[in-house]
């Protein structure tokens, strides 16, 4: 495609691809689902978020909140995370709410530092994604005032291995 397009593709490593006339022309990895996993299972935030953290859905106020405070704060989320432990032990912040903030706060600062690397595109950002990642991305890219289109990530696989065993002639031009 001509022009320049931002490719958001999350996931326990989120990648974000600036192509530029169908050439990559950059590329960074930020490892936010690692991230929390490892805040959520071997730090102090294990106590707010309980053994088996809930999953967390784009439309509750505590995922909007602190990622929106994450984007406002330029993606600094260190400095954050004990909060949501403090908001746990000070204001009886519950496990599933806790896991909203962190998930709220490490995807709005991936998305801060994605924008701050790459710049903002004429472009909506490409979002490839399936399940709860498109809803929770797609409302922080909202949340972050970028326009997002939606691939199903799936669909995007399938359609990958097609054309890639047609270019090694494994299969022919009409499957």
């Amino acid at each position: 495609a001509k022009g320049r397009h931002l490719v958001c593709m999350p996931g326990t490593h989120s990648k974000w691809v600036v192509v530029e006339d169908g050439a990559v022309a950059g590329f960074g990895t930020w490892p936010t689902g690692e991230l929390f996993s490892v805040l959520a299972a071997h730090s102090i935030l294990k106590h707010s978020l309980g053994e088996h953290p809930a999953p967390v859905t784009a439309d509750g106020p505590f995922f909007r909140q602190w990622c929106e405070r994450a984007l406002g704060e330029g993606g600094d989320v260190t400095s954050k995370l004990f909060a949501i432990r403090a908001a746990g032990l000070l204001q009886d912040l519950k496990s599933d709410e806790a896991a909203a903030c962190l998930s709220g706060l490490l995807i709005g600062g991936e998305i801060a530092s994605a924008k701050r690397r790459y710049g903002i595109s004429e472009a909506p950002v490409v979002l490839i994604a399936s399940g709860a990642l498109a809803s929770l991305y797609g409302a922080a890219l909202g949340f972050a005032g970028l326009a997002f289109r939606l691939v199903d990530a799936d669909e995007a696989v399938r359609a990958g291995l097609v054309e890639a065993a047609r270019e090694n002639r494994m299969i022919g031009g009409d499957a």
